[in-house]
């Protein structure tokens, strides 16, 4: 967040600067100029090294707006998306193509714009992912940030003429020079979806204390969330319609038909929100009882993750399988899945699971390891190392002793 407070702090300055006279526009447009495309550099970096995550936030959007015919195309538009920021950044810093690039800016920023008040006004969206897994915005702090750009990428465009090329040499080093920077950043998603993000910016990240990253406000004596729930409900004896916090309806809905149930959430005090959330492992032969805190009290314990058993790669459980003849009796070996028991046997055509597998929720997942599947080793709750299928060493009984 104070990346976001510098660099607008300083466009804002910049702008009034030139306002009085105190600056002038050339000075201004450079400055807008040179910090607005640190500010996309930074954007696209954050969510090309993690372009699985970010195709995970798309899914949300257009699941929200029924446009699910896309959601096969989401990897694809979630680089593109990234590699658009990128150019819009390098041109505006290089100053070429500088009427197409502010144009296709300005577009961008309008979608975005649209997308962040959506999210904002319906509560559609509670995170944009304009920063991948680094840093979460709420929605109306992102569609105040995109009304500031639209308005900096409205003065660059007014002021274009100001904007001069840096690249002073031949058309051919230019072109080889541009190829070569786009090659490189192109690179980094493929590196990524071929093995796992090169940083990891999520609360199950290496080195990471799970029990204490699931700790509530109540057990670390800190503030909890403080909120008031409004309900909009009928008087069963007037017919008025009135609206009701949420500890009254619970007391006196006798009296009461619920309308549209939900109204209003009124957030008194954040308080204090764990970084690990809905990790809850679960034994499908009893749906009643949790493993999550035996399992990461364990001395050594690895955790073969397959989020959806139906999208999995089958190449990948080949290597997952020679586990259990690569790992002695140091640590067990658990899978975690949201898919059951038979559909697992079922997708690997085997006749029974080599370990056990248990339940966990898809997103929560999804969030553990970008990898279908991927392995992790804990060691009493610290995430020890994350493998995708394609890293799995040879011999993990190295890891465990």
């Amino acid at each position: 967040m104070n990346f976001l407070i510098i660099i607008f702090s300083i466009q804002a300055v910049a702008i009034f600067l030139a306002f009085i006279k105190l600056f002038s526009k050339r000075k201004m447009v450079n400055i807008l100029r040179v910090s607005y495309s640190v500010f996309l550099l930074f954007s696209g970096f954050v969510k090309i090294i993690d372009p699985l995550g970010f195709s995970y936030k798309l899914e949300e959007y257009f699941q929200v707006f029924e446009m699910e015919w896309l959601l096969p195309f989401t990897i694809f538009l979630s680089i593109t998306v990234c590699l658009v920021e990128f150019i819009i950044a390098i041109f505006l810093l290089l100053g070429i193509y500088i009427k197409q690039t502010l144009y296709v800016n300005l577009l961008l920023m309008i979608s975005f714009t649209f997308l962040t008040f959506y999210s904002a006004y319906f509560n559609a969206v509670t995170d944009c992912g304009c920063f991948g897994d680094f840093m979460k915005l709420e929605p109306w702090v992102s569609f105040q940030k995109d009304v500031f750009l639209i308005i900096i990428s409205i003065l660059l465009i007014c002021y274009q003429l100001y904007i001069k090329p840096i690249l002073i040499s031949s058309n051919h080093k230019n072109s080889l020079f541009l190829a070569f920077v786009f090659i490189i950043i192109f690179s980094i998603p493929i590196y990524s979806l071929s093995h796992l993000p090169i940083i990891d910016f999520r609360a199950y990240k290496i080195n990471t204390d799970l029990i204490e990253g699931k700790k509530t406000c109540d057990q670390i004596g800190k503030p909890c969330l403080q909120e008031e729930i409004w309900y909009k409900v009928v008087d069963k004896q007037t017919g008025d319609t009135i609206k009701m916090l949420s500890n009254q309806w619970a007391s006196q809905w006798k009296e009461f038909d619920k309308v549209q149930g939900f109204e209003e959430r009124i957030i008194i005090d954040k308080g204090y929100e764990p970084p690990i959330k809905d990790f809850d492992i679960i034994n499908p032969l009893s749906f009643d009882q949790s493993m999550t805190d035996s399992i990461l009290k364990m001395n050594k314990v690895i955790l073969v993750i397959s989020h959806d058993i139906e999208k999995t790669n089958l190449k990948g459980h080949k290597f997952v399988s020679n586990l259990t003849d690569a790992v002695d009796h140091n640590a067990q070996i658990f899978g975690l899945s949201s898919s059951s028991s038979d559909e697992i046997i079922n997708k690997l055509s085997i006749s029974e699971l080599p370990f056990p597998y248990f339940l966990v929720d898809q997103t929560t997942l999804k969030t553990i390891i970008r990898a279908n599947p991927g392995v992790i080793l804990l060691e009493r709750g610290v995430v020890i190392n994350k493998w995708h299928w394609r890293d799995i060493p040879a011999d993990l009984s190295v890891f465990v002793n």
